[in-house]
């Protein structure tokens, strides 16, 4: 028989709030890129949303103010905060990519009769929406594109030593952080930061002409 885990091994609400508020900068990156990374081929756009989902459904497990089909997660206080946050966006992102091919999965096998031909009357009602061909190409573009763009910045690192604080600055822009937040988690001055991207725009125009940077 399964042994139920004590209550008191769980965070409370204000544990799991002051826990949060406490992560450092370099801790945030780390969940962005991480987030990044586990969003791939779910309905989350960047690491950032997908942390805010962890965080969201934490704070629902933790204070067990559930709402109808609201999901959460409590944090055992055992765990590490970065890992429990890691734990729960792998969670969701898979979660989100299983749901994302069934429901393609789903309205390819509607559009479709049981000659394998299509179904005009369902193609019909749904003629304002996008096919799932159309679909499927779409997502096949912006991972075309999104592989374009991966290789081209791995191209880029290769310009600058290991070391140089223009890495840290490419994963801060990867990971969907503002200026101001990879200033302070890297803990540099405007004027550092402006002249790093300057010797990186420039190495780039020199090494790479014609590739554009955000």
């Amino acid at each position: 028989m399964a042994v139920k885990r004590p209550t008191e091994q769980n965070a409370s609400v204000d544990e799991l709030v002051e826990a949060i508020a406490k992560l450092t900068p370099e801790e945030r990156v780390r969940l962005y890129r991480s987030g990044n990374f586990l969003a791939l081929g779910s309905e989350f756009t960047h690491g950032k949303d997908l942390l805010n989902e962890a965080v969201k459904r934490a704070l629902i497990g933790t204070s067990g103010d559930r709402r109808e089909g609201e999901r959460g997660r409590p944090w055992p206080k055992g765990v590490h905060i970065v890992a429990f946050l890691t734990e729960c966006m792998r969670s969701i992102a898979n979660g989100s990519q299983k749901s994302f091919k069934q429901a393609v999965d789903r309205r390819a096998e509607a559009l479709t009769t049981d000659e394998g031909d299509g179904n005009p009357e369902l193609s019909k009602a749904q003629h304002v929406q996008a096919s799932v061909e159309a679909e499927l190409v779409d997502r096949e573009d912006q991972e075309t594109k999104q592989k374009a763009t991966e290789d081209d910045v791995a191209a880029i690192r290769k310009l600058f030593a290991q070391g140089d604080v223009v890495h840290e600055i490419l994963d801060g822009e990867a990971a969907g952080m503002s200026t101001e937040d990879i200033r302070e988690a890297l803990g540099i001055t405007a004027t550092e930061y402006a002249t790093a991207r300057k010797r990186l725009r420039r190495t780039v125009d020199k090494h790479m002409p014609g590739r554009r940077l955000k």
